[in-house]
Parts: C-alpha cells; sequence; structure tokens
C-alpha cells in the first residue's frame, strides 16, 4: 500500500489566486497496490549431479589443463562459490569424473551377473551388452579415461586401477570357461582389448543409431573372445627416421626427442621451455633458434608422426596383394609404429588438443583423411558395412593397440605385437581373418 500527500489546488478547494490565500489544507490520498510475493528460490536437488556431468564432459573434451572452476560453474549456470559447496576444488572435480563411467560399469555388470549361468556364451554376451549400453550412455563424458592417468594423484590410482581389473575379471571368468586353453594373463589381455574396443566410442563423434552401434561393438569383442588365430611370423620394426643433414637438424631432432619425453612422462602443461633447453644443453633462449615456441614443438612432432604413418601406409598398399593384404599391411605399420614410437603416440593423443587451433585442425583433418583411407579398404573386404560402420571398427582397432601399449608396458608391448596386430585383425575382419594374415613381417 502507497500514500502520498496532495496539496489541492485553488480550483479544487473554491478559493481564487487573488486576495488572502487561504489555509492550505493536506489530503492524503491512499493507492492499494497488490505487491508480487517474494521469491524464494530453492537450491536444485540435482545441482551436484549436473556439476559432476558438466566437469566430466569438459575435461573429455578439452583435457585436465583446458577446463577452469570457473567454466565448469558456467556451464551449470552457478557461482563459483556455489560449486565449492559440492566440490572443494577441480582436482576433485577431476576425480568424481573419473569415477562416474567406473561406477556405471560396476552397476551394468552387477545387473548382468548370473544372466546365464549355465551357458558362459550367453553370459559374455550379456556383460558386454550392458558394458556396451552403459558406454553409449555415458559416451560424451567417458572420454576422461584419456586423460585419468596422467592427471590422478597417486593416492587415487591405486584404487581406481585395482577396480577396473575388477570389471575386467567379471568378463575375463567367462572368457576361460570359453576358452579353457587360455592363462589367465592371456584372458586379461583378450579383455583388455575388447573393452578398448568398446571404449573407443568416446574419442569420435560418428553417429549411429545405438542399437546398431552396439550390435556392431558386440560382434567384434565376440570374435575376439572366440577366435584362436594364431599370430604368426615376429614383429617388424621400422626405421629410425633419418635426421636432417645439418647440425642444426640435429639439434632440431634433438629437440624434438627430448621434448616428447618430457611431455609423455609429465604432461605437456607440466613442462617450461627451459626444461625443454636444460636437456638438450641450452639456454632456453637457444630454443627458438629452432621453434618459435613450445606448442610448435608439440606440432612439428605431431606432424613427423603422421607423415611417418602415411608414408609407411603407403607403400605397403602399394605392394599389397588382395584387400585382405592391404588391410593386414596397413595394421602391422600402425603396431609397428605404435612401439617404436611408443611416447610420441601416447603423446598425441593425449596433448593434440594444446596444438595451435591451425595446425590442430589440420592435423585432425589429415588424421580423418587416413580413417577414410583404411575404412575403404575394409569395405572392399567386407562390402556388407556401411561407410561409418567401417570408421567404428577402424577406431576400435587403434584404441585396441594405445591401450593395451599402456596397460603392458614397453617391452611387455613390444614382445606381444604378433597377438596386438592379430586382435586388430580380428575386430576388423570379425572371426573370419584367413590364416596366416594376422601377423606378417614382409619389410
Amino acid at each position: 500500500m502507497l500514500t502520498r500527500s496532495v496539496t489541492p489546488s485553488a480550483a479544487a478547494t473554491g478559493q481564487h489566486r487573488q486576495g488572502k490565500p487561504s489555509e492550505q489544507r493536506q489530503v492524503r490520498v491512499v493507492i492499494k497496490t497488490s505487491s508480487p510475493p517474494v521469491e524464494r528460490r530453492s537450491r536444485p536437488k540435482d545441482r551436484r549431479d549436473r556439476i559432476a556431468t558438466a566437469a566430466a564432459i569438459a575435461f573429455s573434451e578439452r583435457g585436465y589443463h583446458g577446463v577452469s572452476v570457473e567454466d565448469i560453474a558456467a556451464e551449470v549456470g552457478i557461482t563459483k562459490s556455489a560449486l565449492y559447496r559440492h566440490f572443494p576444488g577441480k582436482y576433485a572435480l577431476f576425480l568424481n569424473s573419473a569415477l562416474i563411467l567406473l561406477d556405471a560399469l560396476e552397476a551394468a555388470l552387477e545387473q548382468s551377473s548370473g544372466a546365464h549361468p549355465g551357458n558362459p556364451h550367453e553370459q559374455l554376451r550379456a556383460h558386454l551388452s550392458s558394458i556396451i549400453g552403459t558406454t553409449i550412455t555415458h559416451r560424451r563424458t567417458a572420454g576422461i579415461y584419456r586423460w585419468k592417468r596422467r592427471y590422478l594423484h597417486k593416492k587415487d590410482r591405486q584404487p581406481i586401477r585395482a577396480r577396473s581389473w575388477e570389471v575386467n575379471r567379471a568378463i575375463r571368468e567367462c572368457v576361460i570357461r570359453i576358452r579353457p586353453e587360455l592363462s589367465d594373463g592371456d584372458a586379461f589381455v583378450t579383455v583388455a582389448a575388447m573393452l578398448s574396443v568398446i571404449g573407443s566410442i568416446t574419442a569420435h563423434s560418428l553417429v549411429l543409431s545405438p542399437r546398431r552401434v552396439e550390435q556392431l561393438l558386440l560382434d567384434a569383442c565376440t570374435a575376439i573372445a572366440e577366435s584362436d588365430v594364431a599370430p604368426t611370423g615376429r614383429p617388424a620394426t621400422v626405421p629410425e627416421a633419418v635426421p636432417e643433414s645439418a647440425a642444426v637438424g640435429n639439434m632440431r631432432e634433438d629437440l624434438l626427442r627430448a621434448s616428447v619425453q618430457l611431455f609423455h612422462d609429465r604432461g605437456y602443461a607440466e613442462i617450461g621451455v627451459e626444461e625443454i633447453a636444460a636437456a638438450v644443453g641450452l639456454p632456453a633462449s637457444g630454443v627458438y633458434r629452432y621453434y618459435p615456441s613450445k606448442a610448435d614443438i608439440l606440432a612439428a612432432a605431431f606432424y613427423r608422426a603422421i607423415d611417418g604413418l602415411e608414408a609407411a601406409v603407403a607403400e605397403e598398399v602399394r605392394t599389397a596383394t588382395d584387400p585382405v593384404d592391404a588391410v593386414r599391411a596397413l595394421t602391422a605399420v600402425y603396431v609397428d609404429l605404435s612401439f617404436s614410437q611408443r611416447e610420441l603416440m601416447s603423446v598425441y593423443f593425449a596433448e593434440l588438443i594444446n596444438v595451435a587451433p591451425g595446425p590442430r585442425a589440420d592435423l585432425r583433418l589429415r588424421q580423418r583423411s587416413n580413417i577414410e583411407q583404411w575404412a575403404a579398404l575394409l569395405r572392399e573386404v567386407r562390402p556388407e558395412l556401411s561407410v561409418v560402420e567401417s570408421r567404428f571398427l577402424i577406431y576400435g582397432a587403434l584404441n585396441l593397440v594405445s591401450d593395451l601399449g599402456v596397460f603392458l608396458g614397453p617391452a611387455a608391448a613390444q614382445q606381444e605385437a604378433p597377438r596386438i596386430h592379430n586382435l586388430m585383425m580380428i575386430t576388423l575382419l570379425g572371426s573370419n581373418v584367413p590364416e596366416g594374415q594376422a601377423w606378417h613381417a614382409s619389410r
């Protein structure tokens, strides 16, 4: 309710301006208004979940150092102080993000356990279907696994690793029942490859219906579990890249090698130009004689890797005798490069986001072009696959190489190269891998 005082005019009181002014009267006018009720905004009950999801997506897409607490708060539409009511800081958000998929996978396996106790084949498919469906549901947030190993605190790594091994164990039990000739270690690698093929969908944005994605991945994983195609021959080696002839060229090579090793060991964001320079015996200013910036060193290393891969694949495909031989050749080249240049390949998958936008877009364009070329070769062997389906399988096969390289460690991965190549071929061709085609050391 509002009130105001009004002094009436002369006309309103019957008085005239001439003569003695009349005694003025104060008139109180009362105006009634209806004030809107004060809205009390309650905190959404799902705010913590919304924050967690936004953080997981951001970390999955941009990595740990590419995301700030402010970014996550803005995405949810809250202040930093409101976010801190639910999570104490950025690392807590990252750790929670790393656990989201793991929690979901454990819940999915618990639901599918005991579905077919007397039939290991059907029980395996039930487990795999649960895991695939869960990964599809969490596809945008599950890419965190690419970053988690490097940035998790040491005290948090072992519990997560132990829980991941339990997921592997639940599926491994089915695989051993199907293939009792496998040792526990062999079964572990087999299941790790299957999980990696499934997890590959978090590394790209190709679109298929969820039902078709599930069937495609389920068929590939089943073929991995049931195939007994043995690798033959021995791993071939890729020669070291020939350094540039001049002294300047040698120092450029030294800087590349030292940088890649440092980026691999501690992460790109943790390394400064001073440390790179010290690793090759230069002052910090000396690095700029060869590369304009740290990001340019990273880009140069990646161009070196993709140039070498494209050249090797082109030569192998040119000399292939048929489409199956071409698929075998390109996968063998990829396994060789992945393990002979392990640190570089690892850095590529983890740190591409840190390359400047122009070179990064170019590198991704070349990567997609390579995938398209490989998918076209695969479709010559398997014409029943669509273009997109063949690309899904290519990504799955490539992903298992990088993941198994991490799980096994450098020495074991090199020793297991024939088996890993065999797993790639089964992923791509199903259970119909021609005998003797799994590994062929022709170079």
